[in-house]
């Protein structure tokens, strides 16, 4: 039997921007093989890097107000141990640590948040495979997840994609289940 079939990578992905911003770095030649990892695009990283460098500062500063809170803690329970101060004190202290120890968690959060799209900015190649034609030029704005940027499809494995008429579809079961039999 002989079909018409078409060529097909059966690894293909498009690639598309998780962050927006303009496209500042191009670093392939359109058509090479590019390796799994390799940086493809980079879209302008100063807003994702100053998001970045301001978790951390809020992270710090939340660290600091946590150490406090844990002295006044520390101070205020050594007093009642001593009955030198009111137990009302102790408690507000108390809940303010606590509110502090949350106040870290978050903090922690806003780094790994900013973290991610900072690395979002950077869009590598998934797998190594032959890359496409960029559909976006050096400056070019990108939006989260709508703008195409390029193809990257796999060369080993392939497969063929063929189109068969509605008669042989019997024939051709026939003779899986008897290749599956023996």
């Amino acid at each position: 039997d002989q079909y018409q079939g078409t060529v097909v990578a059966l690894n293909s992905v498009e690639l598309r921007s998780q962050v927006s911003g303009f496209i500042t770095g191009i670093f392939f030649k359109e058509g090479e093989i590019v390796p799994k990892g390799k940086e493809l695009y980079e879209i302008d990283r100063r807003k994702y890097v100053a998001a970045y460098n301001q978790a951390m500062a809020n992270l710090s500063s939340a660290e600091a107000n946590l150490v406090k809170a844990q002295k006044d803690v520390d101070r205020y329970k050594y007093l009642e141990a001593n009955d030198a101060v009111a137990k009302q004190t102790v408690d507000q202290a108390v809940a303010a640590f606590e509110t502090n120890k949350s106040a870290v968690q978050s903090a922690k959060a806003g780094v790994e948040s900013a973290k991610t799209d900072l690395s979002y900015a950077t869009i590598t190649a998934p797998f190594t495979g032959r890359i496409g034609i960029s559909q976006v030029k050096l400056g070019a704005q990108v939006s989260p997840g709508t703008t195409l940027l390029n193809t990257v499809s796999s060369e080993q494995p392939i497969g063929v994609d063929f189109v068969i008429n509605e008669q042989d579809i019997a024939r051709f079961y026939a003779l899986q289940k008897k290749s599956t039999d023996s």
